[in-house]
């Protein structure tokens, strides 16, 4: 299938990408992190420092934060409070903690070359990076599946 848009243009990373994302650095604190994301009603935050993007945070990665089965009733108030002080980079999927970069689109990659990237790397969302690295957008697949039920329902 050949997305287009409306007026038969192919559709684009910067058509469904949510521009101007959330942005924190490795060493903020994971509450911040957590504050920013239920604040903003999102799941993904890219952690940049001065060189660019250096890795994305989800909701996912701080899920230990509320408490695994047999584990969160072995964990008291000061361990989580400790936890939280702790900072993004400690949780991160992160260029430091594998041995790839982190996983990222540019504005202008085809939609279909976008979704084949979310589903090979089996992540919910992609930091969208112009030519310099820097983080202009986030492309997640709940912007896709939106995309399609406008297009396609």
């Amino acid at each position: 299938m050949d997305e287009q848009n409306d007026d038969n243009r192919p559709v684009y990373v910067s058509d469904l990408m949510t521009a101007d994302p959330i942005v924190v650095e490795p060493d903020v604190a994971l509450s911040r992190v957590l504050a920013l994301m239920r604040e903003a009603s999102i799941r993904h935050v890219p952690v940049i420092d001065e060189e660019g993007i250096v890795g994305v945070v989800s909701d996912r990665d701080l899920t230990f934060i509320h408490g695994l089965p047999g584990v969160s009733d072995k964990v008291d108030d000061s361990d989580v409070e400790e936890m939280l002080a702790a900072p993004v980079a400690v949780v991160m999927k992160s260029r430091f903690l594998v041995e790839r970069d982190v996983v990222t689109v540019a504005v202008d990659t085809p939609l279909k070359e976008a979704i084949d990237m979310l589903v090979a790397t089996r992540v919910g969302a992609v930091p969208v990076v112009d030519d310099d690295r820097q983080v202009v957008g986030v492309l997640s697949a709940v912007d896709v599946l939106r995309w399609a039920a406008d297009e396609i329902l």
